[in-house]
């Protein structure tokens, strides 16, 4: 899966395809820690490979995390869409499937 970060409209970079198994934080060293964004979770959600689909696990984090095509909270596990829009706090994830 390839998922492609933008934090505006201005402000986008496409980091590596992620592994089984990510964690998207404040803290880290993965390719979704985002240490500048102060109000996202030590550990916001965690994106992993199950089966054949990818899935994302909202933790409970202070802000939340929102899939925003679908106007829903994610709390627990739910797979992943081509073009979802995730966000947390400032930080904004659009899903894309590669492959």
């Amino acid at each position: 899966m390839k998922v492609k970060i933008s934090r505006t409209s201005h402000y986008s970079f496409s980091p590596p395809k992620l592994e089984k198994e990510t964690i998207w934080s404040k803290k880290g060293e993965g390719p979704l820690s985002f240490p500048w964004d102060a109000e996202l979770g030590d550990s916001q959600a965690r994106f992993f490979y199950e089966g054949t689909e990818w899935w994302l696990e909202g933790f409970k984090a202070q802000h939340g995390t929102y899939r925003l095509n679908r106007e829903e909270r994610i709390e627990g596990k739910v797979r992943l869409d081509a073009k979802d829009m995730l966000k947390a706090s400032v930080s904004w994830l659009l899903v894309h499937k590669v492959g």
